[in-house]
């Protein structure tokens, strides 16, 4: 079980909801804003009372007595955990004085009804065959339901190719937003996202003709009509069989399903007191969702896997929804998420103990590392042929040395007798730049994190560089 003394600076920016929140925390412990602060005799619970706005003060509270860490608080703020939450936990970390005194009374309460609320509730077998009769039904009537919405898919590509990718026009994209819209009626999130990713790139291409994109919305279309032909075949197939409760395939999510960690670990997708340390953090713009995307790649540090975490924040509910942030410490977790895919799983978990990652965690990292470049591209290659796979790869290549092309003037990675360049992909644009200016210390003998795509112009693959992990740090390069 985790107590108090678990609060460091990591875990502090990891639960907070946003760099705001953070910044008023700090202001409130740097002016001593708590009049009162207590800790239990039990290392579970701190708690105090903090100077509010109104004439009576805010009782804040921060409690670890069970699997993950809850965060109390008698202000109006809607985040979870507030400032005051937040900043008597700076208050902790600065080692300022905690009165060790009883747990109060309405925190023994609200513990009580926690734990009976988070108590297994045995189902008779009477109710239990009737949740499963009800699931059942509700999973074939969504089925039947996304057959219809891939029937309208599948006209789209067919009325787009028919007509000629650079004859739509306004009044076209109009309709065929409006189809795209409809297709969120048959819970279809990736076919309709592609919708509107071709809707949009012909658009462009209306307005100022390009090979690149004519040739980009073709490939899309390609995309779209796979994703079609995929989806229908699993769908006709979980029908005909009778099992159309959720497995382990990528399709489910694509297809609108919304994976319960109760389901990942059903299927065997988690894995006990996993150990992971993040190795990059960006924030990406989904312009066709109207979202920014907190997005991470994380290493396991016993296998070497590569994962990523994405933290979806649509414009329209940016205040509600908690803001990542980049995490430097090593995370130990004691249940640790996967979802389904053959590389690059998206990952999740609940609670983490943090700690200050230890040159043997970076030289593990390092070890994990592809045995060769040649390796690498096989597996993105493999990767990149699944149609529902994302256009990038993440993987985890050593290097010997990183030089400039004399050719083109380019970065080129080198690891024994072969090579890759370095070239910039969509989600980093400056990255490669980053690595022109780096001193020579850290372009040789470490391991690159980069991501493997393919580019149809030239026809080749290049890496993008993200970050560099030798045997002292993580050097980001976003």
């Amino acid at each position: 079980m985790a107590t108090i003394d678990n609060i460091t600076e990591d875990f502090i920016n990891s639960v907070a909801p946003n760099n705001s929140a953070i910044t008023n925390a700090k202001k409130i412990s740097r002016t001593n804003g708590f009049t009162e602060l207590c800790c239990s005799e039990d290392k579970t619970l701190i708690f105090g009372e903090c100077k509010g706005s109104g004439k009576n003060p805010y009782s804040a509270s921060v409690d670890f007595s069970g699997d993950s860490p809850v965060f109390r608080c008698s202000c109006p703020s809607r985040q979870i955990p507030c400032k005051h939450c937040l900043a008597i936990m700076f208050d902790w970390t600065a080692g300022k004085s905690f009165a060790v005194k009883e747990i109060p009374e309405d925190i023994k309460r609200k513990r009580s009804k926690l734990e009976a609320k988070n108590s297994p509730k045995e189902d008779t077998p009477e109710k239990a065959e009737k949740k499963r009769k009800t699931a059942l039904s509700t999973a074939k009537r969504k089925l039947k339901k996304q057959l219809e919405g891939l029937d309208l898919a599948e006209n789209f590509v067919k009325d787009i190719l028919e007509r000629g990718v650079s004859s739509i026009n306004p009044t076209s994209a109009s309709q065929y937003n409006s189809l795209a819209k409809q297709l969120g009626d048959y819970y279809l999130p990736e076919p309709q996202a592609i919708m509107y990713k071709i809707i949009n790139s012909a658009q462009k291409l209306s307005s100022n003709p390009d090979d690149n994109e004519i040739n980009q919305i073709i490939s899309l279309c390609v995309k779209l009509s796979s994703t079609v032909k995929k989806s229908r075949e699993y769908i006709n197939s979980k029908l005909e069989s009778g099992e159309v409760l959720p497995e382990n395939s990528i399709l489910y999510e694509a297809m609108g399903g919304v994976w319960k960690l109760t389901q990942l670990k059903e299927l065997g997708l988690y894995k006990e007191n996993a150990q992971i340390i993040q190795l990059s953090f960006t924030v990406l713009f989904d312009e066709i969702h109207k979202a920014e995307i907190d997005f991470a790649y994380w290493a396991d540090v016993e296998t070497g896997e590569i994962f990523k975490t994405k933290n979806i924040r649509p414009l329209r509910a940016m205040g509600y929804i908690k803001e990542e942030n980049s995490a430097f410490g090593l995370h130990k977790i004691k249940e640790l998420y996967r979802y389904p895919g053959n590389i690059n799983n998206r990952i999740r978990w609940e609670s983490a103990e943090i700690s200050e990652p230890s040159s043997d965690i970076y030289k593990a990292v390092m070890s994990k590392a592809e045995n060769s470049i040649g390796d690498a591209v096989k597996k993105a290659k493999n990767e990149m042929k699944n149609t529902l796979s994302a256009n990038t790869v993440a993987v985890l290549i050593p290097f010997d040395t990183i030089e400039k092309s004399s050719a083109d003037n380019r970065s080129v990675l080198r690891y024994q007798s072969e090579s890759i360049k370095l070239a910039p992909d969509e989600n980093y644009p400056d990255t490669c730049n980053v690595v022109a200016v780096l001193k020579n210390e850290f372009l040789e003998n470490s391991a690159m994190l980069g991501e493997l795509f393919y580019n149809p112009n030239d026809r080749k693959i290049y890496l993008c560089p993200i970050s560099i992990i030798n045997e002292n740090a993580i050097i980001r390069l976003c």
